[in-house]
């Protein structure tokens, strides 16, 4: 921009002294007082080009430095904005890939501390949150004529609930806290049996323990697991939280709610049981 201006400058004074002579020549001719006018006004006029003209240049160049400047902080501004989501997706991207690993560990370790199973992985691909049917539909990794109705899901926390129809690849799975699900679980501590049975509650995944004696001593916090007798799940699978007692005054039973040890909103992976060695 500078050279341009200089250009331009040269073309300017190059029109000017052409012109100068002509301005003179109109001068001359008028009489002495008009001549000196002339004259003065002509030399006042050089003389602010003059006082001017490096003035001017320069803060044209300048102002063009200016903008080119804020051009390129523009766009190295946009540069870095791109740059910085990328780096957030590749960020996000990578958390989802050490929870996931995390979640395929546990699952791993999960079958390696009961190896009297036979598990079969599979992957949650919807759920039904209402409160009649609590379901999650699941996808088998692999084909497989061994799957069938009854068969107990769980997860590296604990019991998920049993199969209820099989499609192919696809199964839809009756959750614990189903209003419909029968669960014979003892609770860790006394060896207290009761049913567990799901409460229907369509913003809260909790369920009651049914048929638990009030001379039967529980706690708050107690893990309560499957008793195996009813011969759909094995013995010993963790299925839940004691929440709250209600011991009552009267009747043969508490009322006990109980916490699900799995988080189903959370519900990525599982295993179904297809047979105990």
């Amino acid at each position: 921009m500078h050279e341009l201006i200089k250009r331009y400058q040269t073309i300017g004074v190059i029109i000017l002294a052409m012109s100068l002579p002509i301005v003179v020549l109109v001068l001359s001719h008028g009489d002495r007082q008009k001549r000196m006018v002339g004259q003065s006004a002509l030399g006042g006029v050089l003389a602010f080009v003059q006082n001017h003209n490096d003035y001017v240049i320069g803060n044209a160049s300048g102002f063009w430095d200016n903008y080119i400047d804020l051009i390129h902080t523009k766009q190295e501004n946009e540069r870095l904005r791109l740059e910085n989501a990328r780096l957030r997706e590749e960020n996000i991207g990578l958390q989802g890939i050490l929870q996931q690993n995390a979640r395929l560990s546990k699952l791993v370790g999960f079958k390696q501390d009961r190896p009297i199973y036979d598990l079969e992985p599979a992957r949650v691909i919807s759920a039904d949150i209402s409160p009649y049917f609590r379901v999650l539909r699941i996808r088998l990794e692999a084909q497989s004529e061994a799957i069938r109705p009854e068969m107990p899901v769980v997860s590296s926390e604990g019991l998920v609930g049993r199969i209820e129809q099989v499609n192919g690849r696809y199964c839809d799975v009756m959750l614990t806290i189903d209003p419909r699900s029968k669960v014979d679980i003892l609770t860790n501590l006394n060896r207290s049996r009761g049913i567990l049975t799901g409460l229907g509650d369509e913003k809260t995944y909790e369920a009651k323990l049914s048929y638990l004696l009030r001379r039967d001593e529980v706690e708050e916090g107690e893990i309560v697991v499957t008793s195996g007798r009813a011969g759909t799940f094995p013995k010993e699978l963790p299925v839940g939280r004691i929440t709250s007692i209600d011991a009552q005054d009267f009747g043969l039973y508490q009322r006990v709610t109980v916490t699900p040890l799995v988080d189903f909103s959370r519900l990525e992976e599982v295993y179904i049981i297809t047979g105990v060695r």
